[in-house]
C-alpha cells in the first residue's frame, strides 16, 4: 500500500475470475468499474493488479475497485522428478526479491540477468517427498548460455493445489540466489 495523499494504491497478485472480477489470495472479490482501457484476462490467469478501493466496506466480501494498471503473471511449470535428476539440473542464481505462498500459489518476485536468449525456469518436486509430511521443491533456472545483459524484473506463480492438497501440506523450496546463496524457504499453515 502506498499513500501519496490523494488515493491509496494497492498492488498484489490476484486471479482473474471474469472480465471485470478478480479474486485475491485471501478470498476477497475485487469488482472493477468499467474502463475502456482495461485489459481483459481469461478466468484462472494470474494478474499483477494495481488498484484503488472505491468502497472501504465490503458487500458480501466484494470490493468495488478502480484498476490503475495490470499485467499478466506467468504460471510456472511444476514437474516431478527423482533425486539424481534434481541434483544434475541447472540452478543458476537469480536476484530474489521475495517468495511467498498466497492461497495455493507459490509466488516469486526476482531479477535475472538477461540479454537475448530465453531462460528455462521451473520447479522440480522430489517425487519421493509426495509421501512425506513436507513437499520438497527446487527452483530450476538455466540461462541457456545467455551472455551477461541487464537485470530483468519478473513475477512468477506456481499452482500447488494439485500437489499440496486441501489440507495445506507444508512445502519447502530451495532457490539459488545471488544475494542470499542457496537458500531453502519453508511454508506451513497457508
Amino acid at each position: 500500500m502506498v499513500d501519496y495523499g490523494l488515493d491509496t494504491y494497492y498492488l498484489e497478485i490476484v486471479t482473474a475470475q471474469n472480465e471485470n472480477e478478480f479474486l485475491t489470495d485471501k478470498g476477497q472479490a475485487l469488482v472493477a468499474t468499467p474502463n475502456e482501457n482495461q485489459k481483459t484476462y481469461a478466468s484462472g490467469e494470474r494478474v499483477l493488479l494495481n488498484y484503488t478501493l472505491l468502497d472501504t466496506v465490503a458487500s458480501e466480501n466484494n470490493y468495488t475497485v478502480r484498476i490503475n494498471g495490470s499485467a499478466k503473471v506467468p504460471l510456472g511449470k511444476l514437474a516431478f522428478s527423482n533425486d539424481s535428476v534434481i541434483r544434475s539440473s541447472s540452478r543458476e542464481p537469480i536476484l530474489l526479491e521475495s517468495v511467498w505462498i498466497g492461497s495455493h500459489y507459490l509466488n516469486m518476485q526476482f531479477y535475472l540477468n538477461y540479454k537475448s536468449q530465453t531462460h528455462a525456469i521451473g520447479l522440480l518436486a522430489d517425487s519421493a517427498s509426495l509421501k512425506s509430511d513436507t513437499l520438497r521443491m527446487y527452483f530450476i533456472h538455466n540461462t541457456n548460455n545467455d551472455p551477461p545483459g541487464y537485470p530483468a524484473h519478473a513475477y512468477l506463480s506456481f499452482d500447488l493445489k494439485d500437489v499440496s492438497g486441501d489440507w495445506g501440506k507444508p512445502v519447502s523450496v530451495q532457490i539459488n540466489t545471488s544475494n542470499y546463496g542457496n537458500k531453502t524457504y519453508t511454508f506451513e499453515n497457508y
